[in-house]
């Protein structure tokens, strides 16, 4: 894994000696992707100025140092990834064209001699695996940038009209922030996005002019006219809906067989390393599954990590350890203190170069930091949920639409008017008085506070409206902005094919959006700032095409979810360890801002200092933190969108 960076300079602004100071810079900004090594590559002729961070996890000699040019020299490449099966396509380069002349073993070396021979949009069909690069075309006069299939490995563009002639990228942004022509302007629809979900969604970025290039996808650069043109080599709502056609017609063992068989390859593939490599281990379905493929093709215990908490609710360390002892794996602990954890939130805003408000980033980050002392690349169970039915919200809004859909409008709205108006006391009083009738009432804390956020879903008229709704953390109605913009998550949701049920609805929404912008960014930031690579065998392709081709039924069935992953996974694990409530990978954080990191908080959201910026309606955030603070209300999850924004925001505009 590594990080890359560059430009584009269509006037020749800058002296040679210049453009390589710039290059160093913008590389040394993000040289935690790849402390092994560093290199420069420019192109006089042609303007073109490349940066790369070298992480060496396959051929850690010279010959697969970059940024590295083809055996014709016809290409030079900046990149970032791991082609898992490139063994397998230097086989066929050897069939197809009788290719054998190596210099290393190094999957760039692999990706180049590919592009030679294949072209570049062929060639990205064949690769397995995560990457983003940059390859200059000699013979073309072009720059490609391209992304793979997930959007695993990130690459920001910065566009031509924003820098007089200037066209920038880089694995972070962290990386553009270091070119002088640099510009960065708050881009208020991507801040509106960013509030409401608490990442910066799709191709958008949190800078005007900026944005990523997006999964799937690669852009050409034509250096005369700085245009910009875009190509899909592969789209994972046309795969779905595919393979979701061509439906796999073997029963449910026979599905497990082969879903296994799938996953046993994948897995090996992933654990080509020249370097030690490991596994997180959460106790959980997906890491579990993965560890346990892992460990059954190893002829030796593998390494498997977890953290600890002292807060019970939080701590999943005891399920993990008797799962490694099941499996029989090389396991490590990591006890997390309370300290440690809140040590790391002032570096978040480092960490993450663009604002990013998953609270289940801190631990993410303290297991990837633990699992560095022992090994540089670690396998992870990312990605089962969205694939394979695992989050409890597909049942829940199910569940819920089943019963909103029947109710009028006029009733729905005549309650909620009647709940809003209600105060946090009142309401108290008359769910107290009916936890009698329904005692499942006495299981919930904040009751009130629970019912007067749900109520808010009540009124939506369709299960798109409603899901989209249900995973925003802001709405208009809370007047967060000065000015409010239309939220596209439901514009997007109300594309894909009517042809597939509300569920499966939900779930390729999340793949295509949550999984690729808060999962995947999350993973690969807390990981990469330690120089960790991160490897997610559910993301290969053929797995979520074979995925798409089984009924909903194998993966969830009668409130069972995951079916399938579970049925594979009680081959090697005895089913008593795994039956229990699923946990999410998070940290009290509502109860820490107004406690240990209340001053940090009330300077954040400090009322002079949010007017004069001007981006959030500073009576709003204070309403919700005096609530928050007070106890009537759990805001947690709104106020840390906020939070993180205020820290990343003041770290880059007040150095």
């Amino acid at each position: 894994m590594c990080g890359i960076a560059g430009f584009l300079d269509q006037r020749n602004h800058f002296k040679k000696d210049v453009s390589i100071s710039i290059l160093k810079k913008m590389g040394s900004a993000i040289a935690f992707r790849g402390p092994d090594s560093c290199g420069t590559w420019t192109n006089a002729e042609h303007k073109i100025f490349f940066a790369h961070q070298r992480l060496a996890i396959l051929d850690l000699t010279k010959t697969g140092h970059q940024p590295m040019k083809s055996f014709t020299s016809r290409y030079c490449v900046t990149y970032n990834g791991e082609i898992y099966n490139h063994l397998e396509l230097r086989s066929s380069l050897k069939n197809d064209f009788q290719f054998n002349s190596w210099n290393g073993s190094s999957d760039t070396e692999t990706l180049l001699v590919l592009v030679e021979h294949y072209g570049l949009k062929k060639t990205l069909s064949k690769l397995q695996g995560m990457f983003a690069f940059a390859i200059w075309d000699e013979v073309e006069k072009k720059l490609f940038i391209c992304r793979d299939r997930f959007g695993e490995k990130p690459v920001y563009i910065s566009h031509p009209s924003n820098h007089e002639g200037f066209f920038i990228f880089g694995s972070e942004l962290s990386a553009l922030n270091e070119h002088p022509k640099f510009n960065p302007v708050i881009d208020r629809d991507a801040l509106n996005q960013y509030i409401q979900l608490g990442y910066v969604p799709r191709s958008k970025c949190i800078f005007s002019g900026v944005s990523k290039v997006k999964p799937g996808t690669f852009i050409s650069i034509d250096p005369n006219n700085m245009e910009i043109k875009e190509f899909i080599y592969w789209d994972a709502s046309v795969e779905a809906m595919k393979s979701h056609q061509e439906k796999f017609h073997g029963s449910f063992q026979e599905a497990s067989d082969e879903l296994e068989s799938i996953l046993k390859k994948k897995v090996t593939n992933q654990m080509i390393s020249d370097v030690p490599l490991g596994s997180f281990l959460s106790g959980g379905i997906d890491s579990s599954l993965v560890t346990a493929i892992m460990q059954s093709v190893s002829s030796q215990p593998i390494q498997t990590f977890t953290i600890g908490f002292d807060e019970a609710e939080w701590d999943e360390s005891t399920h993990a350890a008797d799962v490694a002892k099941a499996i029989g794996t090389n396991h490590s602990e990591e006890r997390v203190t309370f300290n440690e954890a809140i040590s790391i939130i002032p570096r978040l805003s480092e960490i993450y170069s663009e604002p990013f408000a998953d609270a289940s980033q801190i631990p993410t980050h303290v297991v990837s930091r633990s699992a560095k002392k022992d090994v540089v690349v670690a396998l992870t169970g990312d990605a089962g949920d969205e694939i394979f039915c695992g989050y409890d919200r597909y049942q829940i809004n199910q569940k819920l639409w089943n019963i909103v859909k029947f109710l009028p409008s006029s009733f729905v709205g005549l309650i909620s008017n009647k709940v809003e108006k209600m105060s946090l006391e009142q309401l108290n009083i008359y769910l107290n008085m009916l936890s009698k009738i329904v005692p499942t009432l006495l299981r919930f804390s904040r009751p009130a506070d629970k019912l007067k956020k749900g109520l808010k879903l009540l009124n939506n008229s369709s299960f798109n409206s409603l899901y989209v709704n249900s995973q925003n953390l802001w709405t208009s109605s809370d007047n967060i902005f000065i000015s409010d913009k239309l939220d596209e998550g439901l514009i997007k949701m109300n594309q894909l094919s009517k042809s597939l049920n509300n569920i499966e609805k939900a779930m390729l929404f999340d793949t295509l959006g949550y999984l690729t912008d808060d999962i995947l960014v999350k993973v690969d930031r807390a990981a990469m700032s330690v120089s960790l690579e991160t490897r997610a065998p559910f993301l290969d392709h053929e797995v979520f095409n074979f995925a798409w081709s089984l009924p909903l039924s194998y993966k969830l069935k009668s409130g069972n979810s995951k079916r399938i992953l579970k049925n594979i996974l009680y081959k090697y694990v005895d089913r008593s360890l795994l039956e229990r409530p699923k946990m999410g990978f998070g940290v009290p954080v509502g109860e820490w801002i107004k406690g240990p990191l209340l001053e940090w908080t009330e300077d954040l959201l400090n009322t002079d200092i949010i007017k004069a910026e001007g981006y959030f309606c500073p009576n709003t955030v204070q309403k919700f933190w005096k609530e928050h603070k007070k106890g009537d209300r759990n805001w947690q999850n709104q106020l840390w969108t906020i939070l993180m924004f205020q820290s990343w925001h003041r770290d880059l505009f007040n150095k």
